[in-house]
Protein backbone atom coordinates (compact mmCIF):
# COMPACT_ATOMS: atom_id res chain seq x y z
CA UNK A 1 0.00 0.00 0.00
CA UNK A 2 1.25 3.74 -1.36
CA UNK A 3 1.46 6.02 2.24
CA UNK A 4 1.17 9.53 2.32
CA UNK A 5 4.87 9.09 3.63
CA UNK A 6 5.90 7.26 0.38
CA UNK A 7 4.23 9.72 -2.15
CA UNK A 8 5.75 12.71 -0.14
CA UNK A 9 9.32 11.34 -0.66
CA UNK A 10 8.39 10.35 -4.84
CA UNK A 11 7.53 14.12 -5.05
CA UNK A 12 10.71 15.04 -3.15
CA UNK A 13 12.80 13.43 -5.41
CA UNK A 14 11.09 14.39 -8.41
CA UNK A 15 11.33 17.89 -7.69
CA UNK A 16 14.73 17.78 -6.67
CA UNK A 17 15.60 15.96 -10.28
CA UNK A 18 13.55 18.71 -11.93
CA UNK A 19 15.49 21.31 -10.40
CA UNK A 20 19.02 19.88 -10.88
CA UNK A 21 17.87 19.34 -14.21
CA UNK A 22 16.71 23.20 -14.78
CA UNK A 23 19.56 24.07 -12.79
CA UNK A 24 22.30 22.28 -15.58
CA UNK A 25 19.72 23.24 -18.78
CA UNK A 26 20.17 27.40 -17.48
CA UNK A 27 24.01 26.26 -17.24
CA UNK A 28 24.33 25.37 -20.89
CA UNK A 29 22.80 27.86 -21.75
CA UNK A 30 24.32 30.83 -20.20
CA UNK A 31 27.64 28.87 -21.68
CA UNK A 32 26.17 28.71 -24.96
CA UNK A 33 25.07 32.34 -24.79
CA UNK A 34 28.75 33.35 -23.41
CA UNK A 35 30.51 31.79 -26.48
CA UNK A 36 28.14 33.17 -29.08
CA UNK A 37 29.27 36.59 -27.23
CA UNK A 38 32.65 35.73 -27.26
CA UNK A 39 32.21 34.91 -31.21
CA UNK A 40 30.60 37.51 -32.10
CA UNK A 41 32.86 40.09 -30.38
CA UNK A 42 36.02 38.47 -32.37
CA UNK A 43 33.93 38.98 -35.43
CA UNK A 44 33.64 42.12 -34.30
CA UNK A 45 36.78 43.08 -33.39
CA UNK A 46 38.61 40.99 -36.77
CA UNK A 47 35.75 42.90 -38.93
CA UNK A 48 37.92 46.60 -37.44
CA UNK A 49 41.30 45.78 -37.64
CA UNK A 50 40.53 44.30 -41.79
CA UNK A 51 38.73 47.36 -42.55
CA UNK A 52 41.58 49.63 -41.17
CA UNK A 53 43.67 47.10 -43.55
CA UNK A 54 42.20 47.99 -46.55
CA UNK A 55 41.96 51.26 -46.31
CA UNK A 56 43.99 53.21 -49.46
CA UNK A 57 46.29 55.19 -46.96
CA UNK A 58 47.31 52.12 -44.59
CA UNK A 59 47.92 50.37 -48.30
CA UNK A 60 50.03 53.19 -49.59
CA UNK A 61 51.99 53.04 -46.40
CA UNK A 62 52.55 49.32 -46.16
CA UNK A 63 53.97 49.42 -49.93
CA UNK A 64 56.25 53.09 -49.12
CA UNK A 65 57.61 50.94 -46.20
CA UNK A 66 58.15 47.64 -47.82
CA UNK A 67 60.38 49.90 -51.05
CA UNK A 68 62.85 51.60 -48.08
CA UNK A 69 66.28 50.87 -48.68
CA UNK A 70 69.44 50.72 -46.41
CA UNK A 71 72.88 49.65 -46.15
CA UNK A 72 73.17 49.54 -42.14
CA UNK A 73 71.25 50.71 -38.77
CA UNK A 74 73.05 54.22 -39.36
CA UNK A 75 72.05 54.69 -42.93
CA UNK A 76 68.22 53.35 -42.10
CA UNK A 77 68.43 56.19 -39.06
CA UNK A 78 70.26 59.11 -41.33
CA UNK A 79 66.93 58.49 -43.98
CA UNK A 80 64.47 57.08 -42.57
CA UNK A 81 64.53 58.04 -38.51
CA UNK A 82 61.23 59.65 -37.23
CA UNK A 83 63.30 62.63 -35.72
CA UNK A 84 64.72 62.81 -39.24
CA UNK A 85 61.70 61.84 -41.91
CA UNK A 86 58.11 62.78 -39.94
CA UNK A 87 56.34 61.53 -42.96
CA UNK A 88 58.53 58.12 -43.59
CA UNK A 89 58.43 58.04 -39.19
CA UNK A 90 54.74 58.21 -39.35
CA UNK A 91 54.28 55.55 -41.99
CA UNK A 92 56.70 53.16 -40.46
CA UNK A 93 54.90 53.96 -36.90
CA UNK A 94 51.20 53.31 -38.24
CA UNK A 95 52.34 49.67 -40.08
CA UNK A 96 54.47 48.53 -36.73
CA UNK A 97 51.79 49.63 -34.62
CA UNK A 98 49.02 48.22 -36.65
CA UNK A 99 51.15 44.61 -36.79
CA UNK A 100 51.72 45.46 -32.35
CA UNK A 101 48.09 45.49 -31.90
CA UNK A 102 47.64 42.35 -33.25
CA UNK A 103 49.86 40.81 -31.25
CA UNK A 104 48.77 41.92 -28.41
CA UNK A 105 45.54 40.88 -29.22
CA UNK A 106 46.73 37.50 -29.85
CA UNK A 107 49.11 37.53 -26.69
CA UNK A 108 45.62 38.38 -24.86
CA UNK A 109 43.43 35.40 -26.71
CA UNK A 110 40.44 38.38 -28.32
CA UNK A 111 42.08 36.69 -31.49
CA UNK A 112 42.86 33.63 -32.64
CA UNK A 113 46.31 32.75 -34.59
CA UNK A 114 44.56 31.25 -37.35
CA UNK A 115 42.40 33.79 -38.18
CA UNK A 116 44.82 36.24 -38.06
CA UNK A 117 47.52 33.87 -39.87
CA UNK A 118 44.53 34.49 -42.57
CA UNK A 119 43.90 37.85 -42.45
CA UNK A 120 47.90 39.36 -42.33
CA UNK A 121 49.97 36.31 -41.03
CA UNK A 122 52.46 36.06 -44.34
CA UNK A 123 52.70 40.32 -44.33
CA UNK A 124 53.81 40.35 -40.70
CA UNK A 125 56.36 37.56 -40.87
CA UNK A 126 57.89 39.34 -44.17
CA UNK A 127 57.48 42.87 -42.24
CA UNK A 128 59.46 41.38 -39.11
CA UNK A 129 61.87 39.09 -40.94
CA UNK A 130 62.27 42.74 -42.67
CA UNK A 131 62.91 45.17 -40.04
CA UNK A 132 64.24 43.28 -37.46
CA UNK A 133 68.02 44.18 -37.15
CA UNK A 134 66.93 47.80 -37.16
CA UNK A 135 63.96 47.03 -34.49
CA UNK A 136 66.74 45.07 -32.29
CA UNK A 137 69.07 48.41 -32.89
CA UNK A 138 66.92 50.83 -31.63
CA UNK A 139 65.92 48.40 -28.57
CA UNK A 140 69.81 48.62 -27.77
CA UNK A 141 70.40 52.02 -28.69
CA UNK A 142 67.50 53.38 -26.49
CA UNK A 143 67.44 50.87 -23.89
CA UNK A 144 64.24 49.70 -24.31
CA UNK A 145 64.08 45.75 -24.84
CA UNK A 146 60.51 45.92 -25.08
CA UNK A 147 60.02 48.17 -28.11
CA UNK A 148 57.71 46.41 -31.02
CA UNK A 149 57.61 43.43 -28.32
CA UNK A 150 53.98 42.11 -29.15
CA UNK A 151 55.13 42.74 -33.45
CA UNK A 152 57.46 40.18 -32.51
CA UNK A 153 55.43 37.80 -30.74
CA UNK A 154 52.87 37.97 -33.64
CA UNK A 155 55.65 37.14 -36.16
CA UNK A 156 56.82 33.96 -33.86
CA UNK A 157 53.41 33.00 -33.86
CA UNK A 158 52.89 33.36 -37.11
CA UNK A 159 55.13 31.36 -38.77
CA UNK A 160 54.04 28.52 -36.19
CA UNK A 161 50.72 28.66 -37.70
CA UNK A 162 52.50 28.18 -41.10
CA UNK A 163 54.83 25.39 -40.12
CA UNK A 164 51.57 23.48 -38.69
CA UNK A 165 49.91 24.04 -41.94
CA UNK A 166 52.84 22.97 -44.46
CA UNK A 167 53.64 25.72 -46.16
CA UNK A 168 56.79 27.13 -47.04
CA UNK A 169 58.40 29.90 -46.01
CA UNK A 170 56.96 33.14 -47.66
CA UNK A 171 59.18 35.78 -49.67
CA UNK A 172 56.83 38.86 -49.95
CA UNK A 173 57.11 39.83 -53.73
CA UNK A 174 57.84 43.52 -52.99
CA UNK A 175 60.71 42.88 -50.71
CA UNK A 176 63.82 44.38 -52.05
CA UNK A 177 67.37 42.39 -50.73
CA UNK A 178 67.55 42.63 -47.58
CA UNK A 179 70.16 44.12 -46.33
Amino acid sequence: MVTVETISIVFTGLSISLAAFYYISTLRNAQRNRQLQLETRQLDLYMKWQIELTKPDFLKNWFEVSQLEWKDFDDFARKYSHNVNIENGSKRFSLWFYFDGLGYLLYRGMMDADTIFDMIGNGSIGHWNRFEPIIREFRERDGRPETWRWFEYLAQEMKKVREQRGLPEYIPPWRPETP
